[in-house]
This record gives structure tokens, C-alpha cells and sequence, in this order.
């Protein structure tokens, strides 16, 4: 720290003199960066961001303490630095690598924000914009719409530590505080989208860098018959007039909006600015859903099946392929959702598809068709079937017991002329034979006494099988019934009188059968009785409870939980890989505008659902191309795998990659690296020029060929996911891949991914105009050297 100096200056004097007097008395060389800051009475500092402003106006008072504070050679500043990192600065100063090929340190689920950055910084003019210090004449303090300059300072700072090449990673932390500031929905460290970040950067850059430092009302006009170009014209002026900055120079283009009223035919022409394209995907109609199949026949294992039903379907449509793999009838099936051994929901055939999940456990039982849904005749009614084991409560009276749900649920049929506890019991031991062993005899002598002491409590019982009777369990081959519906008539939870209880009979009973709820956790007696037996007035559910030791003895939980896949499991739905083209066509097509979002027709004077059309007509220096990966309805969220083939770089592309490249060779880098650059690539050049409806001269479409330079990935799913980046060097021509701290090189050929969220493309004539300055002036001194950091202060007096 040297000696203070002091200063004189009056109150018009600006504080960019007061900023230039420091620097030639401290004798900082013009490559050096500096920046002031005011010391407070408080021995606290506030940085004076502003230079443009007057000593007045800055609140300068006499004897005020000014700090200058210079900048690291490695683009850090001496404040932002902890105390106890001097010795890491050193070790970075030391290091001297390519420029750019610097990490972000990931704070805890950034990865999101790291690959917004580093696509953004890989965008040759705005980082060159920046390098050389463009931006501190154009920051605009006064913006109400912008961040006081903030933002575009802190990614300033960003950009020259990343592009120094004194780092392998840094720590945007400063960043990360700023953005949070001004952007309360990345406040915190939860996950977000990159492609949010991205737009919320560009806006707030934007803003911070406008020309326009009072903005003026510009009134929108319609075509109202106009020529096109005309119209256009006027609206890119008019947006120029509000909106002048790198960003609108660097990525804004123009698109033509067409709506047309379905009522009067009216046509609303208007031309649009838009900073990136959000394009979408060619959806599959079609859709894979796993479901396991559950036979009427005790013998055969349920049967995991894969089908392929349409994506807006219904419930029918599923059984109806389902009975494609089985040959039983779509009729004969009921589909439910099975969560935690319980019937989490019960489908109707007129439900939609979509309010099934992927990750949901979906059975489609057989059941017994001899009556359709909903007629009272019916002679079979369906009842759910829950499994549960008593097992003793953790307390002091171990006369109290609990209950368990376990294994799978089932939906069984049930003849209405065999609507009794007893038969109840014989029906589901049959459809639970192959898992559980019937008691032979010897177990029948052993449980006599037993049995006759049980039986004297259980038959006034309401819910307790007390005995098995001695006819044949054969009524499920009669044929299980169609549907659970309200009303139907099934065991209920009270005696319905003796006369309805079989005699008693020496055999030993395996459980006992209850009433419950849907949830199977406790009893309920909502039951109707009259003259022609006993009806639920709501869905009956029976429970069918297990002692331990009998549960152990007879219940064979191996072949309970066992299944068998059908060949329809093996096969793999392959997702044909589209062209970016197409997904561009699809953003140009002609849609109906959705209920919650018409459009006010001029002329009905009211609202209509109008068709739309967007269409490009002016292109951007660099195209981004956001590929709407997450798809979100009214039922379900996806994220959409497909993969999307996009043009890498143009066959005629010689001279912009720069030095240490040859075409379909290998070349050492600097730091020993190599890169492998395969000529023969089959995506070329992204060739816009049959996409814009500008009139276009023959010399005009080189105008619309794009390069790739940049690539936001997303790898995983809605819930969780990482973000990545590849993206090219401005300097080298060599691609690399960003993951958070760490950085590779690779090749072209890994670039293409299931994983491609976000596309930047570069003009190639301006790739050609950047290289021509590049080969015509010198790097930065800024990048190469520096003097040491060191920190000033200045009395004004």
C-alpha cells in the first residue's frame, strides 16, 4: 500500500478526472484496471461505480477518503479475495494456460448457472466486447429496468478472470450473490433451468448496457395492408429506439406474427424482436407403458407386459393391447393402481391415460365379463382384496395386536348366489393356491380342539370365518364377475343373521376375513340389509388377516411376490432420431391458440381462439436455439429423450478455428493436448435461408449460415439432472467440455447427445469478420501481464 496522496478538485469536476488523477499519480500503467471505492467514517467501503457523475453529485465532501483499487493480472480484484487465499493467488498467478478453458466451481446445484456462463462466454464478440473494456463506456446507471450496472460489472469480472489464463477454475460466488439480488428465484441453491438463467443474463445485460438512456414512447402499429418490408422495417426501428445494445446488436432478430380470426377472417400482421428460439420437439404419439397382468387362473404368475397405447388415450385403449398379448377380452379386465399393498386408485375405462405415471405399478386384473358395467343384474360383483398380518403392538399389553398390509392386492370375482362369509373363504383360498399350502389332515386333527374353542367366539362375530364347508371351491371357474360398483351386494362387517352361517365344521381355518376401508386399516359397517341379502351402500374392501404362525406355516412369500415377463418386455421402442430442421418447421407451422390464452380480434371486439403463425424474417449474429426438452400438460410433466441431429460446423469452414488446428489431423496443443477433427462429418452447415421469408438476394444467403460454437446439456430427468457445456475457443478452434470445475477436450463426434438443451450458432461471415480483426491486432496486454496488485488511496480535497 503506498502513501496516501491528496487531490483538489471542484464539484463540477466528474469522478472519471478524479479516477485519471489517481492513476498518474500512482503511476498505474494504462493496461492496468482499476476501480474507486469510498471510504466511510465507519472505516467501511462503498464502491463509486458511476465515474460519468460529478464530484457533487457523488456526495464527495472535502477530506473524503478515496481507495483505487487496481485489478489482479488474473482478473480478480484484492477485495473480493479472502485473507488466508494469498498463498492460492500466487500459485494461480504462476499458472499460465489456454484462455478460456477455465471451470466454474459449483456452489452447491449452479451447475446450471456454470453452463449458462460458459456458453455465453464462448460467444466470441460478446467476450471480446468485454475483454476490452467496450462495456464501461456504455453502463447504464440510470435504467430503471436494468440492475445499476451491477450485473454487467460482476460478469465482466467473470469473463476476464475466465479469460486470463491464469486459472483452472474460479469461484463465481460475487456472481452468484449479484444474481440472487435481482432475480429473487435464484436466491438459494436449488436446482434450476439454465435456459432461465440464459434469459434472465441477457435481459439483465441488456438493460444494464442500453444505449438508450431515456426511452421514449413508441406506439405499435398493425400492417393494416402494408407491404411486409415496410412493417418490418418500422418495428425493428421502433425497437432500436427503445432497445441499443450489445446484446440487441449480438443476438436479437425479427420474426413476422400472422393471427387470423376463425369467425370474421380478420388478419393481424405484426413483426416481433426475439432474442433466442424456443423450438419444439416432434412429440411420438404413441406411448410404453409397463403393466403386470393378473390371471383369473390361481396356477399362472402375473405377467409383466410392455405396451405401446396412445399417448392421449384411455383406459380402454390399454386393455385393448393388453388383449392383444393375452386373447382375453378387454371386458374381462380391470386396471388399478397399486401403491404400498394397497389400491392407491381403481380406473374407469373412460379415464385418460395421462393421469397414469411412468413410475406408477399399474395391474390390470382378469375379472369375470358375463355383465356389463354398471347394470344392477349383474350376477357378479368384484371385490378388492388386501392382505394383512397381525403382529403385536410395541407396548405393555400384549393382549393388543396390529395389522400389516403385505404383499399384492387382488381383485376378485364373486358370484352374488355365493355372497357369504363361508364361501368368501373357499374363493379366495383358491385364487391364493399357489402361494399358499391348504391344511392336510394331520393339521386338521391338530386344530380340532382348537378350532371348536375359536369357533364358539368367532361365529357371533361379524367379520371372522369361522369354518370351511365342504363344497368344491370351483366358482371362480364359473367365472369372476366385471366390476366393483356401488351397491353391489358383498360380505359385510355384521352378522347378517344365523340363517346365513354354514353349519359347523372340524376344520381348521387359515385367516379371517374383514371389512375395511380403502386404505385397509380399519373395520367399517356400512351395510344395507333386506330381504334379498346384504349390500354395501359404498365399495366394499375385504381384508383377509394372517397370525404370524400361521403366515409362516402356510404362506409362501417367494412365490407370492413371483412373475414371469412377457416376450413383449424384451423389446426395445426405438425413438428415430429428428433433424433440427424439423423442429424449426414445427415452430413455423400453424397453431390454434389455447383457451387460456385468445386473442382480442379488432373487429368482433372480442376474444377468439385465432390460428398463428410465426415465421422468421431477420436473423441474429448468434442464433440460440432452445429445444423444449421439458414438457409439461394439466396430468403429467416429461422430459423428452429424443435425440436431435443439429449441424456441427460448415464444409467449407477453413480459417476461423484459427492456429493450432488441421483439418483430419492431430495436432499438439500447448498444454500436450490433441485434438482430432473428423473431416467427413454428415451434418454441415445450419443453412437458415429457407426459413427466413425476407426477400433474399443470391449473394444474401451466405447471410444465413450458421456455425455451432456452444451447447447446453441437460443429463437426467424433471426431478433431478446436471448441467454441462461444450463449447468452442474462440482463440484455439478446440472444442471442450465444461462440467462445473473440471474441463476436457473431445472431439466433434461427442458433441451430439441425447442431452443438447440449448444450441448457440455463429454467422459465419461474422466468424470471418472477427478473424480479420484478430489477425490484425495484438491480444490484450491485460491477458498476458500486469503489475502487482496493489491498493491506493487519495484525499479530495
Amino acid at each position: 500500500m503506498d502513501t496516501p496522496h491528496t487531490a483538489q478538485f471542484s464539484q463540477t469536476d466528474s469522478v472519471d478526472l478524479v479516477l485519471h488523477t489517481a492513476r498518474e499519480q500512482f503511476l498505474v500503467s494504462p493496461q492496468e484496471e482499476t476501480r474507486l471505492w469510498i471510504k466511510n467514517t465507519e472505516g467501511s467501503c462503498e464502491r463509486l461505480c458511476n465515474t460519468r457523475v460529478t464530484v457533487l453529485d457523488a456526495a464527495l465532501k472535502t477530506g473524503q477518503v478515496v481507495v483505487m483499487e487496481t485489478q489482479n493480472k488474473d482478473g480478480t480484484w484484492p477485495s473480493a479475495q479472502p485473507h488466508d487465499m494469498s498463498s492460492t493467488l500466487e500459485e494461480e498467478e504462476e499458472f499460465q494456460g489456454q484462455p478460456g478453458i477455465c471451470g466454474l466451481t459449483n456452489l452447491g446445484n449452479t451447475c446450471f448457472m456454470n453452463s449458462a456462463l460458459q456458453c455465453l462466454s464462448n460467444v466470441p464478440q460478446l467476450t471480446e466486447y468485454f475483454l476490452k473494456n467496450q462495456y464501461l463506456e456504455e453502463l447504464n446507471f440510470c435504467n430503471p429496468l436494468g440492475m445499476k450496472g451491477e450485473i454487467a460489472q460482476a460478469y465482466a469480472d467473470l469473463v476476464k478472470q475466465a479469460w486470463s489464463g491464469h486459472h483452472r477454475s474460479i469461484v463465481p460466488q460475487v456472481f452468484k450473490t449479484k444474481v440472487g439480488h435481482f432475480a429473487s428465484q435464484f436466491l438459494g441453491y436449488q436446482q434450476h433451468d439454465s435456459q432461465e438463467l440464459l434469459s434472465f443474463l441477457l435481459d439483465g445485460l441488456h438493460e444494464d448496457l442500453n444505449r438508450v438512456k431515456k426511452k421514449e414512447y413508441v406506439e405499435l402499429c398493425d400492417a393494416a395492408g402494408r407491404p411486409d418490408q415496410e412493417v418490418a422495417q418500422e418495428a425493428w426501428q421502433n425497437h432500436k429506439r427503445r432497445n441499443d445494445s450489445v446484446i440487441v446488436d449480438t443476438f436479437h432478430g425479427l420474426f413476422k406474427s400472422t393471427l387470423v380470426c376463425p369467425d370474421c377472417g380478420n388478419v393481424s400482421v405484426t413483426f416481433d424482436p426475439f432474442c433466442y428460439l424456443s423450438v419444439p420437439l416432434p412429440v411420438s404419439h404413441k406411448r410404453v407403458m409397463e403393466v403386470f397382468f393378473v390371471s383369473m387362473d390361481p396356477r399362472r404368475k402375473p405377467e409383466q407386459h410392455r405396451l405401446v397405447v396412445p399417448k392421449k388415450g384411455k383406459i380402454s385403449d390399454l386393455c385393448v393391447a393388453l388383449a392383444k398379448h393375452t386373447g382375453i377380452s378387454p371386458e374381462r379386465m380391470m386396471v388399478a393402481d397399486v401403491f404400498s399393498h394397497r389400491f392407491y386408485k381403481i380406473y374407469q375405462l373412460e379415464e385418460s391415460l395421462s393421469s397414469i405415471l411412468d413410475r406408477d405399478d399399474i395391474f390390470i386384473y382378469e375379472v369375470s365379463g358375463r355383465a356389463a358395467i354398471g347394470e344392477n343384474s349383474r350376477e357378479d360383483v368384484v371385490l378388492p382384496i388386501y392382505l394383512r398380518e397381525r403382529t403385536p403392538a410395541r407396548d405393555y399389553n400384549s393382549s393388543y395386536y396390529g395389522l400389516m398390509l403385505f404383499g399384492h392386492p387382488l381383485l376378485v370375482s364373486v358370484p352374488r348366489d355365493r355372497l357369504s362369509w363361508d364361501a368368501l373363504y373357499h374363493i379366495l383360498l383358491y385364487r391364493l393356491s399357489r402361494y399358499v399350502t391348504r391344511p392336510t389332515s394331520d393339521d386338521e386333527d391338530d386344530g380340532d380342539e382348537k378350532a371348536d374353542l375359536e369357533d364358539k367366539d368367532s361365529l357371533p362375530k361379524p367379520g371372522h370365518v369361522t369354518e370351511g364347508s365342504s363344497q368344491d371351491p370351483g366358482l371362480e371357474q364359473a367365472g369372476p364377475s366385471s366390476r366393483v360398483m356401488s351397491g353391489s351386494r358383498a360380505p359385510v362387517d355384521n352378522s347378517p343373521g344365523p340363517s346365513h352361517w354354514p353349519q359347523r365344521a372340524r376344520r381348521k381355518h387359515l385367516f379371517t376375513l374383514h371389512t375395511v376401508n380403502s386404505n385397509g386399516t380399519s373395520d367399517r359397517s356400512t351395510f344395507n340389509e333386506d330381504t334379498h341379502g346384504v349390500s354395501f351402500s359404498s365399495q366394499p374392501y375385504i381384508a383377509i388377516d394372517w397370525e404370524p404362525e400361521m403366515k409362516k406355516r402356510y404362506y409362501d412369500e417367494v412365490e407370492a411376490e413371483g412373475y414371469v415377463k412377457h416376450d413383449c418386455v424384451g423389446y426395445v421402442l426405438k425413438k428415430a432420431p429428428v433433424q433440427l430442421q424439423e423442429c424449426i418447421e414445427l415452430f413455423t407451422t400453424v397453431e390454434t391458440l389455447e383457451k387460456e390464452n385468445p386473442w382480442y380480434c379488432p373487429t368482433c371486439k372480442q376474444h377468439q381462439l385465432a390460428t398463428k403463425k410465426l415465421d422468421l424474417w431477420m436473423l441474429p449474429e448468434t442464433l440460440i436455439i432452445h429445444l423444449k426438452r421439458f414438457s409439461y400438460t394439466k396430468f403429467s410433466r416429461e422430459k423428452l429423450d429424443t435425440l436431435v441431429e443439429f449441424p456441427i460446423r460448415s464444409g467449407a469452414w477453413g480459417g476461423w478455428l484459427g492456429a493450432g488446428v488441421r483439418w483430419g489431423g492431430r495436432q499438439g496443443l500447448g498444454d500436450g493436448g490433441a485434438i482430432d477433427i473428423n473431416p467427413c462429418h454428415t451434418h454441415r452447415d445450419l443453412d437458415f435461408s429457407e426459413f427466413v421469408i425476407k426477400p433474399q438476394n443470391d449473394s444474401a444467403r451466405e447471410l444465413y449460415k450458421y456455425d455451432l460454437i456452444a451447447v447446453s446439456n441437460h443429463y437426467g430427468g424433471l426431478r433431478d439432472g446436471h448441467y454441462t457445456t461444450f463449447a468452442c475457443n474462440k482463440d484455439s478452434g478446440q472444442w471442450h467440455y465444461f462440467d462445473d470445475s473440471s474441463v476436457s477436450p473431445v472431439t466433434e463426434n461427442q458433441i451430439e447427445s441425447k442431452a443438447a438443451y440449448v444450441l448457440f450458432y455463429q454467422r459465419q461471415d461474422v466468424a470471418r469478420r472477427l478473424q480479420t480483426q484478430a489477425s490484425s491486432s495484438k491480444p490484450p496486454a491485460s491477458s498476458a501481464c500486469g503489475a502487482p496488485p496493489k491498493s491506493e488511496f487519495t484525499d479530495v480535497n
